[in-house]
């Protein structure tokens, strides 16, 4: 059936599937789009940065996944470094204050914001006690383009 159209129907179909496509990319962000939270992808150990677990965004339970989408606006987010192999082994068995931080996040619609863990390696033992050797940050901020 398909053959009545000619050879150039699959070329013009492709082209038009092409031009669709890239117009959806370049679309920009809307007030609808939603603002992504995520962990950064792998620690950067030479700057102190390591990546955190997401526990929490405004008082919801979220579960292990890459990234959150949230409305834009002011979030609250719980997190909790993520322990490195690297550390003193006696750091992961001690015990010690509540293993999980807040941060104060201001989101907007279409970007990215990369959490992260910003650690004091050379902190005092009661500093790795009370928790006070690490604090929770906004690592990076990207253009999400719709992820």
């Amino acid at each position: 059936m398909l053959e009545a159209y000619g050879k150039g129907w699959m070329k013009t179909l492709l082209a038009m599937l092409l031009l669709v496509g890239s117009q959806l990319l370049a679309v920009p962000a809307t007030a609808a789009d939603p603002a992504w939270i995520l962990s950064i992808p792998h620690a950067i150990s030479g700057e102190g940065v390591y990546k955190v677990r997401i526990l929490e965004i405004d008082g919801t339970k979220q579960d292990d996944l890459i990234r959150y989408a949230v409305a834009p606006g002011r979030r609250l987010v719980r997190l909790r470094m993520l322990l490195q192999v690297e550390w003193d082994p006696d750091l992961a068995e001690a015990p010690r204050g509540p293993g999980w931080k807040e941060l104060h996040v201001v989101v907007e619609s279409g970007k990215r914001y990369q959490l992260a863990a910003r650690v004091d390696l050379d902190a005092p033992i009661e500093a790795q006690l009370d928790q006070s050797y690490w604090e929770p940050i906004v690592f990076k901020i990207d253009e999400s383009h719709g992820q």
